[in-house]
């Protein structure tokens, strides 16, 4: 579950990786799939937040997502929502190495607010490619308490392959988030036992077809909208 911190900038690693394995946008093939329903607006405010990992374990050659389809796939989730939000629907996207120039705070989840949100699905120039979900998970935790009367829902994508000091306590505050909380398991990193039963957990394994981690997203999205559901595969 461990691995040292990976220091050096990582937005020239995912560039070159994007490049190599033809994942930018104008080289890679658009990929059909479906994501359900969104359903209506929720008929209480909530807040979504995701939080990304950009770590050499992620994004490395051998990583869980060298090509970074976890940034293509949420946005997709995103704007399936955006088409239908309402203003008191939020989304936030976090990143590992937070504060990051990829940062999102609470934004709406309309038509507006998409761009905003969409600039901070990719891998951030200022990210140091570090392993702990530490301090994004404190700054996740400060969003959904300044906005207490929100219903929140935490989606964390990473291998969970984590080198915080206290990985025990990290993942004992991530079961005590305010909120509910989905783990999309970037790789298929056993997890069993290790995070606690309260956690939603989905895998997205390397051979697993495209739109997992969209669909897992967009239920996050959808948790509390009337009339959604999400897609099987």
């Amino acid at each position: 579950m461990i691995r040292a911190v990976q220091l050096c900038p990582v937005h020239l690693l995912a560039t070159e990786l994007r490049w190599t394995s033809g994942s930018i946008t104008t080289n890679r093939a658009k990929l059909s799939y479906q994501l359900g329903n969104p359903g209506r607006p929720s008929p209480e405010p909530t807040i979504t937040i995701v939080i990304t990992d950009d770590s050499g374990s992620v994004i490395g050659p051998a990583g869980a997502d060298p090509v970074s389809n976890r940034y293509d796939e949420a946005w997709r989730a995103f704007r399936a929502i955006g088409r239908r939000g309402a203003g008191h629907e939020l989304g936030a996207v976090l990143h590992f190495d937070a504060p990051t120039s990829g940062d999102v705070p609470p934004t709406p989840l309309t038509r507006s607010g998409l761009q905003r949100l969409r600039s901070g699905l990719h891998v951030p120039r200022d990210a140091a490619g570090t392993s702990c979900l530490g301090t994004s998970l404190q700054a996740a935790a400060e969003m959904a308490d300044h906005y207490a009367n929100y219903e929140a829902m935490l989606i964390v994508l990473s291998d969970f392959e984590l080198f915080d000091d206290n990985v025990s306590q990290v993942l004992d505050d991530l079961a005590n988030f305010p909120g509910d909380v989905h783990a999309v398991i970037l790789g298929g990193t056993p997890v069993d036992g290790v995070l606690h039963d309260r956690i939603r957990v989905t895998p997205a394994n390397y051979d697993d077809p495209p739109g997992t981690v969209a669909r897992a997203v967009f239920g996050g999205l959808t948790a509390r909208r009337p009339g959604s559901w999400v897609a099987d595969q």
